[in-house]
């Protein structure tokens, strides 16, 4: 909720609706402060069921959404009309630089075991694409910093490349596992569709991170980072193609397993999952086709921050008014004995 209400916070910003952008603002930094101490006082009181989801694929990679909020919240106070936020921004980088490097590390360890033959690509899913997110949040919140003034213009370009990197060769790598699960075994009655649409969201983030270590970069004072930019600007399109490709796809896919009836009724979490992406495919366009002189990118992304918006209020309406209606044939946990 937070990844999702604060990037549709930027879009609206950058699509020049200030007001509403500052409301959303307040509800994701109330959202996020809450879910801090929620999730310190789990950790205090289940720390061994904690543990035990840091080992299980299917719950490790949605605790990268830490980070990556902390970070969406770090670029949206780093903007224009948020002065004197540095300290809050250098708390919310430093917070995501530091998120980032310890679940990546738990992330390594988890994939050395799970490499052996006891494990089944059926494991997969497109929540694994949140470790990508979460990388490219770094990269973002690099930026972040040397907007606010808190890292220098050399460290955080060289720090947003390196990370944006990193990014954009884990999706690719985790793109290609997430394919060949869903062509070897595809989806149960009741699998949410919703993860999926973080690979869209993975592929926006990497245009949004491509795009701000391209400014980054053209301050930097290196004539290494600088002959840099354009290598990032192109790869910054070619991944805003990947999202653009994606949404009919997804919307297809979505649309047919709702009709066949194969999708839960009611509110589901995972919907946050599909705003996520939307805010972000958003802010990315508007990034990066300013940044490669582009206006009809610029303007299909002040478009989608408006849909974005919509389903923000859908979700969040339904968050409030609509249970959660599990499907009939759901694969359901064996129980503890």
């Amino acid at each position: 909720m937070v990844m999702a209400t604060g990037i549709v916070s930027v879009a609206l910003r950058l699509a020049g609706s200030p007001d509403l952008s500052a409301v959303l603002l307040w509800v994701a930094a109330a959202a996020f402060a809450v879910l801090l101490v929620a999730s310190a006082w789990r950790v205090a009181a289940s720390g061994r069921e904690v543990r035990g989801e840091l080992s299980r694929p299917d719950r490790l990679f949605s605790y990268f959404a830490f980070p990556a909020a902390a970070s969406v919240l770090a670029a949206r106070l780093a903007g224009p009309g948020a002065r004197g936020s540095a300290g809050v921004v250098a708390a919310l980088t430093s917070v995501t630089a530091v998120a980032w490097i310890a679940l990546s590390g738990v992330v390594l360890a988890f994939l050395a075991s799970w490499a052996g033959p006891r494990r089944a690509i059926t494991e997969v899913n497109g929540g694994w694409q949140l470790w990508v997110v979460g990388t490219q949040a770094a990269a973002i919140a690099a930026t972040s910093a040397y907007t606010a003034g808190v890292l220098p213009g050399r460290a955080a370009a060289w720090a947003a490349v390196v990370a944006w990197t990193t990014g954009a060769a884990l999706y690719l790598v985790v793109t290609a596992l997430v394919v060949t699960r869903l062509r070897v075994a595809g989806l149960a009655p009741g699998d949410p569709v919703a993860p999926y649409w973080v690979t869209m969201g993975a592929a926006s983030i990497t245009v949004l991170g491509a795009a701000q270590a391209v400014q980054v970069t053209g301050v930097a004072g290196s004539a290494v980072l600088t002959g840099l930019r354009a290598g990032l600007t192109d790869l910054g399109l070619a991944f805003w193609s990947v999202a653009t490709g994606l949404i009919p796809a997804l919307v297809i896919f979505g649309a047919g397993r709702w009709r066949r009836g194969l999708t839960a009724r009611g509110f589901r979490p995972e919907w946050w999952m599909i705003v996520f992406p939307a805010g972000m495919y958003a802010t990315a366009s508007m990034r990066i086709g300013a940044v490669a002189g582009l206006p009809p990118i610029r303007e299909t992304g002040a478009a989608a921050a408006w849909v974005a918006a919509a389903a923000w209020a859908a979700v969040l309406a339904g968050m409030v008014f609509r249970p959660t209606i599990p499907h009939p044939r759901a694969r359901r946990p064996c129980p503890r004995r």
